[in-house]
């Protein structure tokens, strides 16, 4: 805010020093004026009585020439003066001190935590500066505290649900070597059979802890990634190829529609092989009893986009709005029967968000959508 040099705080303490001046002159010479109309008895005939003269306004005379005054009548004038030019200065400048004493109780407020009241910007001064500069003060504290919090929430969050899900497989796997360690009578087949759900639980394990590095891995805030271009349509077909065994382990038919032409994008290739993977594994997960996964590619304006499509169950509209929070499952349950851990959307979520990419989902009687944009290198070639 720039401040008005005739609105200054400066300018306007001489102003009011000068009003004070002339209000105590003005009020001084209307009392010398009345006292000089009572002595000449224009008021009342009873000056000669009580003052015995003749009343021909020597009195005001008198304090107007300074000189037939003795020092006690000067002193008592100055004062008078004085007293009353502080008391114009006082009337004038209340405005003024009201405005102060709100930005100091705004500051006290601030101090007790209540961030949630502006202080009034009045004027164009240099206190209207100040309190401009405390409210923005004000809201990045607000916005601060608040990011505080929620990453307070979100600490004790991950806290939570980490533990929950490495409690899961962990005990399994502790539970089956006291088994294994304990029973001399099994038999082979019986100890190969612990043996791999041992085995399926510690890749449960792996699999938490790998998305947990990788979600804070790549949060966009956190990290920059080296770019290289790369058309998605030789990209993909190795990516789906890499998925056939889960095709055929769960029954699934997955069909591809691939835009004709190269799709070039400025990108990393692990971290997009990353992302659609999870996309692909999320499809093949929650969408085995449809039977048909779907993947395309193809031109959205300036952006190549993947998209999968599965045909399992519909999501509804309001776990549509958190599927890329994290830990979010659709399933009510956090139960790791899907081998989920609720980061794979996030983690892709990020990803993309690092490609300045664009991610959604929708969900309804014609399958189950889950498409990613990325921004085409030279779009209208």
């Amino acid at each position: 805010m720039k401040v008005n040099q005739y609105r200054s705080f400066r300018f306007r303490i001489v102003l009011y020093m000068f009003l004070s001046v002339l209000a105590t002159i003005i009020t001084e010479a209307v009392l010398f004026f009345l006292i000089y109309v009572y002595e000449n008895e224009m008021s009342t005939g009873r000056y000669r009585e009580i003052w015995g003269t003749s009343g021909n306004g020597k009195v005001a005379s008198s304090i107007l020439a300074l000189g037939n005054l003795n020092g006690f009548d000067i002193a008592v004038l100055l004062f008078f003066s004085v007293l009353l030019m502080i008391l114009y200065f006082v009337l004038f400048s209340h405005g003024f001190v009201v405005y102060v004493r709100e930005i100091i109780q705004g500051i006290e407020k601030m101090k007790n935590g209540n961030f949630s009241e502006e202080i009034p910007v009045r004027g164009n001064d240099e206190f209207s500066e100040i309190a401009d500069s405390i409210n923005e003060m004000r809201r990045n504290l607000g916005e601060t505290l608040a990011q505080q919090k929620m990453v307070e929430q979100t600490k004790d969050e991950l806290v939570t649900n980490v533990a929950h899900d490495l409690r899961t497989p962990l005990t399994s796997i502790l539970g089956y070597l006291d088994l294994l360690q304990q029973k001399d009578d099994l038999t082979e087949e019986q100890q190969q059979k612990y043996l791999g759900i041992v085995t399926s639980k510690a890749r449960q394990l792996e699999t938490l802890i790998k998305d947990l590095f990788d979600y804070t891995r790549y949060d966009k805030d956190k990290v920059k990634i080296k770019k290289e271009i790369l058309d998605l349509n030789l990209f993909m077909p190795q990516l789906v190829d890499e998925f056939y065994p889960s095709f055929m382990e769960n029954h699934l038919k997955c069909v591809t529609h691939f835009c004709e032409g190269p799709l070039n994008i400025e990108g990393n290739g692990e971290l997009l092989a990353r992302a659609i993977g999870n996309l692909m594994s999320n499809a093949i997960k929650y969408g085995a009893d449809g039977k048909l996964l779907e993947v395309y590619t193809g031109r959205l304006s300036d952006y190549a986009f993947v998209a999968v499509v599965n045909y399992g169950r519909v999501i509804p509209p309001e776990d549509l709005e958190k599927i890329f929070d994290k830990f979010y499952r659709v399933e009510n349950s956090r139960s790791l029967k899907t081998g989920g851990t609720g980061l794979g959307l996030t983690i892709a979520k990020n990803i993309v968000t690092l490609h300045d990419g664009n991610i959604w989902a929708m969900s309804g009687d014609n399958g189950t959508r889950f498409q990613m944009e990325i921004p085409l290198v030279n779009p209208l070639t």
